[in-house]
């Protein structure tokens, strides 16, 4: 999970939570051996690309893109992770606060050409404005590549009677605290793409890698049975 863009519901708990979460986000098996792999394998080459960081959090796929030659301008919400990039990037990469559920003045029409959204989506009601802001700013057959959670899951994990209900969720996350977010059904993620004019190229239920085997074989086991996450490469249908 990265930074929360608004302050409704969840604003007030990840400023408590964010300076823990920072702190072990980099090492946590689920980030690093299972979200962050499914996404970078859905990653188009990123030499002399301009990317949009989509809640930056404390600046992991902000490191990772400027590495591999991207030119990035990374956001959050959170002014601590905002603070956390920038120390962490050293001035390689624009980072800003600003919120994802308000227009993002400080991009142009068709600057990017390619937005990275990792674990941000589940934080956010209202997928449609965000999508068309997202839109926007991409260049024409521009990628989208976000990692959400998975619909079945929430609906299992929470048991839930409606899974068709887009409903919000509270949860605490061991070692760290209270966390609140959005369930939504696959059917209402996809509409809201197709809303937005974006083309589903993959959709990408991840399993865990070897690495996270090795560090947590019993979530691993739960893993590679039921789908946790959910990882979405859309093309701006221009």
């Amino acid at each position: 999970m990265t930074g929360f863009f608004s302050a409704e519901h969840s604003g007030a708990c990840y400023e408590a939570i964010a300076a823990n979460y920072a702190a072990k986000v980099d090492t946590k098996p689920w980030n690093a051996y299972y979200e962050r792999p499914a996404v970078i394998s859905l990653l188009p080459a990123l030499s002399n690309t301009k990317v949009l960081d989509v809640g930056c959090g404390s600046g992991w796929y902000a490191e990772y893109l400027v590495n591999h030659g991207a030119v990035v301008t990374s956001f959050d919400f959170n002014a601590q992770f905002v603070a956390l990039t920038q120390a962490r990037l050293g001035g390689r990469v624009r980072v800003l606060q600003a919120d994802l559920s308000q227009p993002l003045h400080f991009a142009d029409d068709k600057e990017f050409d390619l937005v990275v959204c990792p674990l941000v989506m589940h934080y956010v009601r209202d997928w449609d404005p965000v999508l068309k802001e997202l839109h926007r700013i991409l260049k024409p057959r521009g990628l989208l590549v976000f990692s959400t959670h998975h619909p079945f899951n929430d609906w299992k994990q929470f048991n839930k009677e409606d899974y068709f209900a887009t409903e919000l969720l509270e949860d605490e996350w061991e070692g760290i605290g209270k966390v609140n977010f959005y369930r939504r059904p696959l059917t209402a993620m996809s509409a809201a793409l197709h809303n937005a004019s974006f083309c589903i190229e993959t959709l990408l239920e991840p399993r865990p890698t070897e690495d996270f085997r090795r560090v947590a074989p019993e979530s691993y086991e739960r893993l590679m049975r039921n789908p946790w996450f959910l990882v979405i490469r859309a093309r701006k249908d221009e």
